[in-house]
């Protein structure tokens, strides 16, 4: 499996209550990103807050996302846990709803080796219905998959891929030339995002596009046919903005407010997160505005 382009880590829409997945609003929110021309969805990312979903809600999101994404666009799952069973039990609903692959991050919480990492991924892959891509954030994790590990695993007939987002671009490219040309690796930290698409990257996971999808594929389009002018003008214009004002706010509640902000109210942040204070989200509205007439200015 061929794996590249600008994938959506897609924020999880809540009812007001927040009490339950709103599905509806997850279809509309799928549907616009399709048609905006992403080439992946990645639910039950980090950004979608899986590790405050139960097993339940995690297969509802993967089956709503799926049956509204159609079959022209690539839906890698987020199944991520610190078990096996856990793990197999969502690969199994991914895979009946129809994910085209997996995303399984590092157990966290519990530090181990780079051998106990082998032992959990290969015990996976050895029985995974579908393609996994490994998921690399040492930051959340505290546990990172070096890149000798990352090509040891790749080995593995159904480990296909890398999603990191450790920001080190040493980092991935020592992946890349350890790995087989065959191996997607994504990029998942997006102020970085040029500057690995330069080192060969096959695409990007970017947090922004749930906001500016057309704008991040275009990224990536612009990247791969040699227009640099376009690709400055994005990250200046869209992705640097962004970046540089959530930063230092929790990333899936950031996000869900630009979204709302974008016209499509998902709901707030799941607990643990706390919603953001007025003076993050007036930080957030500048910056939306800011960018907004950017984008507008171009399209004009």
């Amino acid at each position: 499996m061929t794996l590249s382009g600008t994938v959506v880590p897609m924020a999880t829409p809540i009812d007001g209550n927040g009490q339950k997945i709103d599905t509806e609003t997850l279809e509309r929110f799928t549907s616009m990103l399709v048609e905006n021309g992403v080439h992946g969805l990645f639910p039950g990312s980090s950004i979608g807050e899986f590790s405050s979903l139960g097993i339940d809600e995690h297969e509802t999101v993967i089956q709503t996302v799926t049956s509204a994404a159609g079959t022209d666009t690539r839906v890698l799952a987020g199944c991520c846990g610190t078990s096996i069973r856990e793990v197999r039990t969502k690969l199994e609903a991914a895979a009946s709803a129809g994910a085209d692959a997996a995303v399984v991050v590092t157990p966290y919480y519990l530090e181990t080796t780079q051998e106990g990492l082998c032992r959990f991924f290969f015990e996976l892959a050895d029985e995974s219905p579908l393609p996994l891509l490994l998921y690399n954030i040492p930051g959340l994790t505290g546990n990172e998959i070096t890149a000798e590990t990352v090509a040891r695993l790749a080995e593995h007939d159904a480990i296909v891929g890398l999603k990191d987002t450790s920001g080190d671009l040493i980092y991935l490219h020592d992946v890349l030339v350890s790995t087989p040309d065959s191996f997607s690796v994504f990029n998942g930290m997006t102020a970085t995002a040029v500057a690995s698409l330069d080192l060969g990257l096959d695409g990007i996971i970017a947090g922004p596009a749930n906001v500016f999808p057309a704008e991040l594929v275009e990224l990536y389009e612009a990247h791969r046919r040699g227009d640099q002018r376009t690709v400055s003008r994005i990250s200046s214009n869209v992705v640097m903005p962004l970046v540089s004002t959530y930063q230092d706010m929790p990333t899936a509640a950031a996000i869900k407010h630009l979204v709302d902000l974008n016209g499509l109210d998902i709901g707030g942040p799941l607990p643990p997160l706390a919603p953001l204070s007025p003076e993050q989200g007036q930080q957030l509205r500048e910056c939306y505005n800011q960018v907004t007439e950017a984008v507008n200015t171009v399209t004009r």
